[in-house]
């Protein structure tokens, strides 16, 4: 059992006011070795709103965007959304969380990924790796690109019964046969369910170009290509399955 584990089983989120529910995941967690516990378990930490003096942060936040001249759209998740489910934890998975605050928020780097990686697969020949258009936005290997591309920040309250956190679950149904492939999947092989968080609620991309001549007109071009990438590709994890899309909502 992993020694980065605190057992604190007479503590109960309603008690904890302004509860840190990456520290609930990482340092608080009690024995949830069965599935069923860990289903408990995740259920309460998506209980934890949003913290007060995260609203403080964000207002912060928001002063320091339009100090250095930045744009932003604020982003809907359609449904759930997953970033960071293979990172390290003490659980099968995982979500990217904010380390002061503890709420999901969307890295400027995955942003930045997505939208580079719709632009290579879905535009024309003039936003290839090789193009002036795309090293503009997003560099190379010898050259950052132009374009700032922000984390995205969890909005205060639009979450699902205003909280950022919803519980959800993967069941592997044939684990034998995902494991080894010579044991072929059959009718009697037991389920196995594996709890985890996902996030939701409104968050704001940001972007900022100071040093472009024509600012304006490259991060609407950018915002362009992730309202698309955001909306047919999704971000994070499990996107085939729908998880990840969000829709780009007026400034």
């Amino acid at each position: 059992m992993s020694t980065r584990r605190v057992f604190l089983s007479s503590i109960k989120l309603t008690e904890a006011p302004d509860a840190h529910a990456e520290l609930w995941l990482d340092r608080y967690i009690n024995d949830v070795g069965e599935s069923k516990k860990r289903s408990d378990f995740i259920a309460e930490v998506s209980t934890i709103p949003t913290p007060g003096i995260y609203v403080t942060f964000y207002n912060r936040w928001m002063q320091m965007l339009k100090a250095l001249g930045a744009k932003w759209h604020p982003a809907r998740v359609k449904t759930r959304m997953i970033v960071g489910l293979g990172d390290e934890s003490v659980l099968e998975t995982a979500i990217a969380l904010h380390r002061i605050y503890g709420v999901p928020y969307i890295p400027g780097s995955a942003l930045k990924g997505l939208a580079a990686s719709y632009a290579r697969q879905r535009l024309a020949e003039d936003w290839q790796k090789d193009s002036d258009a795309y090293k503009v936005i997003f560099g190379n290997t010898d050259e950052a690109g132009y374009i700032t591309f922000f984390d995205a920040l969890y909005i205060p309250k639009p979450g699902f019964d205003h909280k950022a956190l919803h519980p959800d679950v993967i069941t592997v149904h044939h684990q034998k046969y995902y494991q080894d492939p010579n044991n072929p999947p059959a009718d009697w092989d037991d389920p196995n369910p594996v709890p985890f968080l996902t996030a939701t609620g409104n968050y704001l991309i940001a972007l900022a170009g100071s040093e472009l001549e024509k600012q304006e007109e490259w991060i609407e071009a950018t915002f362009t290509i992730l309202e698309n990438a955001l909306a047919d590709m999704g971000i994070g994890a499990k996107t085939s399955s729908g998880y990840g899309r969000m829709d780009l909502l007026p400034e």
